[in-house]
C-alpha cells in the first residue's frame, strides 16, 4: 500500500523544493529574497513572520554573527535558549549540540536544503561548520517531525548561504595555542546573476596546561591539534521568469583524538574528515506561487586511526563513507486570500560503506508533506493557524526493514493584543528511525530495532513592544519519547542498542531583548529549565529509573550586551552559565556548574586604500577552568586577532 501511494506520486517529483530553502520571488535584472530579517522559512517551510511563528524560533543574521565572538556554528548555538552543547575540547574537537535535553540525534541540521545529518549515527560536528559566507541561521526548537521527518525532536537548525556577491575581502587571524586563520572572499554580478567564491585555511596546536578537577598536579593537554581546509562556491543564474541557484561546499579537516585525559599520558588517535556539499535550485512563477525544483547530495568520509586499539596485531584503522543523495520538489503559494500552502515530495537515498558495518547498508526514503498558514479573524482578533502533515516511508538493505510514519502537527499564534502580545501553542507527533550503527553495526548492532516515537507540546507567549523591552517571550515545552534506543550490555564484551527507555524533557524557556540608549546598547538574555528525566525501569531494580539524564543542566542561561561606542567601534561581552550536570545514569557522580565569559571588539581602521576591520575575541576571558565533558579538560583564557579587509 505504501509502495502503491509513493507510486502515485512519481511524476510529482520534479516539481520538489529544498528543504528549508528559502523562497525566491523573480525579477528580470535582480533577486530579491521572501524574507527579510524579521521572517522565518523554517517554522512552517513557509516565508512566516517572526511575530507571527507558531513556534520559538531564533534568527542570526550576517552582521549580528559578525559583531558576536563565534566562529563556528557550535558557538552560534551555545547562545540561543533550549541548546546546550557537549563540547569535548578545543577548537577542532567534537562538537555535539542538545536541544531540549535530547541528545545530539535529535537536532536536525540542514545546510542550503542540504540534511547533514547521516543515517549512519544521525549526528553533527557542529563545531566543523563556519560561518563565514552564511547569510543567516534560523534555529527552531520543538518536534517538527511533520515538515523534516526523521531526527526533527529537538529542533532544526537551517543554515542559508550568502546569494549575493560580496566585494573581495581577506581574513587573516592569529591567536592563543598556535590558532592561525587565512581566508579569502570574492564575487562578480551582472544582469545574469551572480557568482561568489570563499576560501579558508585555519589550523591550531591546542596544546595547554590543566589543572584537574580532581586534585593533583599540573597535567598537559596535547594530540588535539586541528587543520582545517574549505572552499564554497555559489552563484544564481537568472532565467527569465526562473532562477537556478548553486551551492558546493568542500571541507577537509584533520584533528587529534586525544580522549579523556586521567593522566599525563594523551590518546595518540587521530581523525580525518572529508565532506562535499551540492545544493541545486530551480524556482519559478507558477499558478500565482513559486515552484521550485531541488536536487543536491552530501558525499563525506572519516578515516579514525588509533595505535593503541590492537586489533589482530595491528592498530585501529576505520573508514566510514556516508552519501546522501535528494531529489524534492513542491509548490508554495495562496490558495485563498487568507490561506497560504507548501506542499512537496522527496525522495532521498543513504549508504554507507565501511568495514565496521557489514553489508553496506542502504537507506531509501520517499516523503511527501503539506504545510498550510491559515490567518482567521474571531473578535477581530488575528489568529493564524498551522496544520501540517508528513508521511514517510524508509526502505532498508541489506536488513529488509520498511518503516512508515504519518507525523501530524497543529499550531496557532493568536494575537490578545495586536502587534503587541500573541499566544502561541503547538502539539506535534514525531518520529526517529534507528541509525545504520544502531541497527547493523558487526560488533554489536540490532536488526530487531523499531523506531522510536514522541508526542511534544509547546505553549508560549511572545511581547514585542518598540521601547525598552523590545522583544520577551517565555515558552513551556513538553516531550514525551518511548520506545527510545538506548545502548546496554549485551551477553558478550559489546554492547547493543534496544528499544528500552521511556523519556519525558519539559521545562520552561525564556529569551528578552532590551535596547537602550537609543539603540546604542542591547542586551539579550535567556535561559531554561530542563527536567529530562527517564521514567521506566528497563530491568528489575534499574537504578536510572527517574533520573535526569546525562549532561542535562536543569538551569542554564545566557546574557550578551552589544554596545556600539560610535560608527567605527563595536563592543560585545557574552556570559554562559551552566549548572550542575550528571555524568552517571544513576546520578551518583556530576560536575560543578560553571560560568564562560566571551568578549569582543570590533574597531574599523581608516581607509587608505581598502577598509579595514580588526576583530578581537578573548574567549573564556577570566580564565575559568571547567569541563563540559567529564575528563574533558577545556582550554583557558583564548585571545584572537582578526584583520578583515574589504577593497
Amino acid at each position: 500500500m505504501v509502495l502503491r501511494f509513493f507510486l502515485s506520486l512519481l511524476p510529482l517529483l520534479l516539481l520538489a523544493s529544498s528543504a528549508g530553502g528559502q523562497t525566491q520571488y523573480v525579477s528580470d535584472d535582480t533577486l530579491s529574497f521572501a524574507y527579510d530579517e524579521m521572517v522565518t522559512v523554517t517554522a512552517a517551510r513557509l516565508p512566516v513572520s517572526l511575530s507571527h511563528a507558531p513556534a520559538s524560533v531564533d534568527v542570526f543574521d550576517a552582521a549580528s554573527i559578525a559583531s558576536l565572538p563565534v566562529s563556528t556554528l557550535s558557538d552560534i548555538l551555545s547562545l540561543t535558549p533550549g541548546t546546550i552543547m557537549r563540547s569535548y575540547g578545543p577548537s577542532g574537537s567534537l562538537q555535539l549540540a542538545s536541544m531540549r535535553g535530547m541528545g545530539a540525534e535529535y537536532t536536525l541540521v540542514y545546510l542550503d536544503g542540504i540534511r547533514i545529518n547521516d543515517s549512519q549515527n544521525a549526528t553533527v560536528d557542529v563545531g566543523r561548520l563556519s560561518l563565514r559566507g552564511i547569510e543567516r541561521i534560523e534555529v527552531v526548537r520543538g518536534g517538527f517531525a511533520s515538515l523534516y521527518g526523521s531526527n526533527a525532536l529537538g529542533g532544526v537548525v537551517n543554515i542559508l548561504s550568502r546569494r549575493d556577491a560580496p566585494p573581495p575581502n581577506v581574513h587573516l587571524g592569529l591567536g592563543s595555542f598556535g590558532w592561525k586563520l587565512a581566508s579569502v572572499t570574492a564575487g562578480i554580478s551582472g544582469r545574469s546573476g551572480r557568482l561568489s567564491v570563499d576560501a579558508g585555511y585555519e589550523e591550531a596546536e591546542n596544546d595547554y596546561p590543566v589543572n584537574p578537577s580532581w586534585g593533583g598536579p599540573t597535567l598537559f593537554r596535547g594530540n588535539a591539534s586541528m587543520q582545517r581546509r574549505s572552499i564554497a562556491l555559489g552563484g544564481t543564474l537568472l532565467l527569465g521568469s526562473a532562477v537556478l541557484s548553486v551551492q558546493a561546499d568542500a571541507y577537509d579537516t584533520r584533528v587529534g583524538v586525544p580522549g579523556p585525559l586521567f593522566s599525563s599520558d594523551q590518546g595518540r588517535a587521530r581523525q580525518d574528515d572529508t565532506q562535499l556539499l551540492l545544493s541545486t535550485r530551480l524556482a519559478m512563477n507558477a499558478g500565482g506561487g513559486t515552484l521550485t525544483l531541488g536536487v543536491g547530495g552530501r558525499a563525506a568520509g572519516q578515516n579514525y586511526r588509533d595505535p593503541a586499539v590492537s586489533l589482530n596485531g595491528h592498530g585501529l584503522d576505520a573508514r566510514y563513507d556516508n552519501t546522501h543523495v535528494l531529489v524534492s520538489g513542491g509548490w508554495d503559494g495562496n490558495v485563498h486570500r487568507a490561506i497560504r500552502i507548501a506542499a512537496g515530495v522527496e525522495a532521498g537515498l543513504d549508504h554507507l560503506r565501511s568495514g565496521e558495518v557489514p553489508g553496506d547498508p542502504v537507506r531509501r526514503q520517499l516523503a511527501a508533506y503539506v504545510s498550510a498558514e491559515c490567518l482567521l479573524a474571531p473578535a477581530g482578533l488575528p489568529l493564524h493557524l498551522y496544520p501540517s502533515l508528513r508521511f514517510d516511508g524508509l526502505f532498508d538493505d541489506p536488513g529488509h526493514h520498511q518503516w512508515s510514519a504519518f507525523s501530524p502537527s497543529l499550531g496557532l499564534h493568536f494575537a490578545l493584543l495586536p502587534e503587541r502580545l500573541a499566544l502561541r501553542l503547538r502539539a506535534a507527533g514525531n518520529f526517529t528511525a534507528p541509525t545504520f550503527n544502531q541497527l547493523y553495526w558487526g560488533m554489536g548492532g540490532n536488526n530487531s530495532l523499531r523506531p522510536e516515537h514522541a508526542t511534544t507540546v509547546d505553549a508560549g507567549l511572545h511581547f514585542r513592544h518598540p521601547g525598552l523591552l523590545r522583544d520577551f517571550d517565555i515558552t513551556f515545552f513538553h516531550h514525551d519519547i518511548t520506545d527510545k534506543i538506548v545502548w546496554m550490555p549485551g551477553l558478550g564484551l559489546w554492547w547493543s542498542p534496544r528499544n528500552v527507555q521511556h523519556v519525558v524533557s519539559e521545562g520552561i524557556e525564556v529569551r528578552t531583548d532590551l535596547v537602550l540608549a537609543d539603540d546604542a546598547l542591547t542586551l539579550r538574555l535567556g535561559g531554561q529549565w530542563i527536567s529530562a528525566v527517564k521514567e521506566n525501569a528497563s530491568f528489575a531494580g534499574d537504578a536510572t529509573q527517574g533520573k535526569q539524564l546525562v549532561y542535562v543542566p536543569r538551569y542554564s542561561g545566557t546574557a550578551t550586551l552589544l554596545a556600539r561606542l560610535s560608527d567605527r567601534l563595536t563592543f560585545s561581552i557574552t556570559q554562559r552559565v551552566n549548572d550542575v550536570r550528571y555524568y552517571t545514569e544513576t546520578n551518583d557522580a556530576s560536575l560543578p556548574a560553571h560560568a564562560v565569559l566571551d568578549v569582543s571588539a570590533q574597531l574599523r581602521l581608516p581607509r587608505p586604500f581598502a577598509e579595514c576591520t580588526l576583530k578581537t575575541d578573548v574567549l573564556n576571558a577570566l580564565d575559568a577552568a571547567y569541563e563540559v565533558i567529564a575528563f574533558y579538560p577545556m582550554p583557558g583564557r583564548t585571545v584572537r586577532i582578526t584583520l578583515i579587509t574589504q577593497f
